[in-house]
């Protein structure tokens, strides 16, 4: 009954240790966790823990009769509503950064939430009653934590959660500098009061070992926020951990937090569904987690409905949009003050077999749709592992050296799945340039462009194909977009002041020319070059 799982699989997987554990193997391995677990490996990692603990939110939801009329404002409206937020997101992106926005605002808050939830879970299998007074402090520790994660959101140089090579904006308040470090001062010794006022309430006529739940989760809750936010900011002397390495970290907390997720998500099924495996449950979860991700992330690449590939911008908003709905939901099934949760949360208590998840799944056009759902889960589990695999090990193994031919091989993979790649169809078109293949050259670097790679140096590979080509204008055209992206591209300015000169104009070449000496004024080959047009 105090326990769930047991107190070593509980204390692990459900209150911090399985992080704390990360910590330690992460800032104190000789050469970090990451040179035995690098970034590349990750998404397997959230294949197999964040999409199920998404899939598992939609099974308590969808999965029942009574769940789905209980919840039906939220699992068909609400559903809906950002359903269509974010299909008007995919072509505007003023409304996908603000839904982008949402998402980052809001995910600290939903991972806090289910720290609280889990803590005040353990003081009631326990049957430690608090009065509400302390409730409300403990509670208030927990806002405080978040308080100081919205403030690292939306800070005037934010946090480093947020990867801008995205074509959608992170959309902040913009806190100046000196206002965050004061109001992150006073967060943090807010927290610190209110997290020591009702840990001591609570263990008043309490033994440590019943505290040992609640005190992992405030742990775990500060490792994740408060401490982090502390050290980025440089308000201790001599602390200021490696930025990527917390990056890094950051990327096991949303691992970590599936995990937990799941943890407490395979207690219920258990208990509410006794004939069914363990395994049987995760693989359910699996699959409607991945039809939710893959079902929008390919109807939506740029070959099909959408106008932005995978990398730069269609799966930070399919994202966004995932868990928005998650948090919506999640916010609504798991109150511990529901009849059925509490019975089976609070008091361990189970549930007749004849109510046993798969036997609740209704018959006829409800179970095609199921088996849609499933079908579409599998091949997403599919595309991600083909995925991971061109993007992670294939192309940076082929790529140094280049082997064209087989980074071609995976740019078409990754085509047929919906992830086509603008930087490696770049680097196909600088490949077939250099070979003197135009077309193919042309081809590949117009994709690349087409598939959202806003940089300037495509669009000067671009120029070089058609000005080898001798297609002047095209080659101007390509360098002026360039100049656009990029106002200090000497590529740029030197290869189109070339092509004005040999056409003969050469006040614009002039004017290249000088722009680049204003970069570079100690140039002296600019210089002299300069002084060659203004004598002709």
């Amino acid at each position: 009954m105090r326990w769930m799982f047991g107190p070593y699989t509980d204390m692990f997987f459900g209150c911090g240790g399985l992080y704390a554990f990360l910590l330690l193997c992460i800032y104190g391995l000789p050469a970090g966790l990451k040179a035995y677990v690098p970034l590349g490996l990750l998404p397997i990692a959230v294949l197999v823990t964040s999409v199920p603990h998404y899939g598992a939110t939609l099974l308590r939801v969808y999965a029942r009769k009574e769940d789905r009329e209980k919840y039906r404002s939220l699992s068909v409206w609400a559903s809906l509503a950002i359903l269509g937020w974010f299909v008007l997101g995919v072509y505007d992106v003023l409304l996908g950064s603000y839904l982008v926005t949402l998402y980052l605002t809001w995910s600290p808050w939903h991972y806090t939430g289910q720290n609280y939830g889990l803590a005040v879970m353990f003081l009631g299998r326990r049957g430690i009653v608090i009065a509400p007074s302390t409730k409300r402090l403990l509670y208030l520790s927990f806002i405080l934590s978040y308080a100081m994660a919205f403030l690292g959101i939306h800070g005037a140089t934010g946090s480093q959660i947020y990867d801008d090579t995205s074509t959608y904006t992170l959309i902040r308040l913009g806190v100046p500098d000196f206002s965050y470090k004061l109001l992150l001062v006073v967060l943090g010794v807010a927290y610190v009061y209110m997290t020591a006022v009702s840990l001591s309430r609570i263990s008043r006529g309490n033994k440590l070992v019943d505290l040992m739940p609640v005190l992992g989760l405030i742990a775990l809750q500060s490792s994740w926020f408060c401490i982090p936010l502390v050290a980025n900011a440089g308000l201790i002397d001599g602390w200021n951990p490696n930025g990527q390495l917390l990056v890094y970290s950051t990327l096991w907390m949303a691992i970590v937090h599936a995990i937990q997720y799941l943890w407490v998500t395979n207690y219920f099924a258990r208990k509410a569904s006794p004939n069914q495996p363990h395994y049987e449950q995760w693989g359910r979860s699996l699959l409607a987690g991945g039809a939710i991700w893959g079902i929008p992330a390919f109807a939506f690449a740029p070959d099909l409905l959408g106008v932005h590939s995978y990398d730069v911008g269609l799966a930070l908003l399919v994202a966004s949009a995932v868990n928005v709905h998650h948090f919506v939901l999640d916010g609504a099934i798991w109150k511990l003050r529901d009849g059925r949760i509490a019975r089976i949360l609070l008091r361990n208590v189970g549930e007749q077999a004849g109510s046993a998840l798969e036997s609740s799944i209704p018959s006829g056009f409800s179970r095609v749709v199921f088996a849609l759902v499933a079908i579409a889960g599998l091949a997403y589990v599919v595309i991600e592992t083909v995925a991971t695999v061109e993007t992670k090990f294939a192309i940076p193994k082929y790529s140094s050296p280049p082997d064209y031919t087989r980074l071609h091989t995976a740019a078409n993979r990754l085509r047929w799945i919906g992830r086509d790649n603008p930087e490696l169809r770049f680097k196909l078109g600088i490949g077939a340039l250099r070979t003197n293949q135009y077309g193919n050259a042309k081809r590949e670097l117009e994709r690349s462009l087409a598939l959202g790679l806003n940089h300037a140096k495509a669009w000067v590979a671009l120029g070089m194909v058609a000005e080898r080509q001798q297609q002047w204008q095209e080659a101007i055209h390509a360098y002026d977009e360039a100049l656009n992206l990029n106002a200090q591209s000497i590529p740029a300015l030197t290869a189109s002041a070339k092509i004005f000169q040999r056409t003969g104009e050469l006040d614009r070449a002039i004017q290249r020319v000088s722009r680049a000496l204003q970069i570079y004024p100690k140039d002296k080959r600019l210089r002299s070059w300069l002084e060659k047009l203004n004598n002709s």
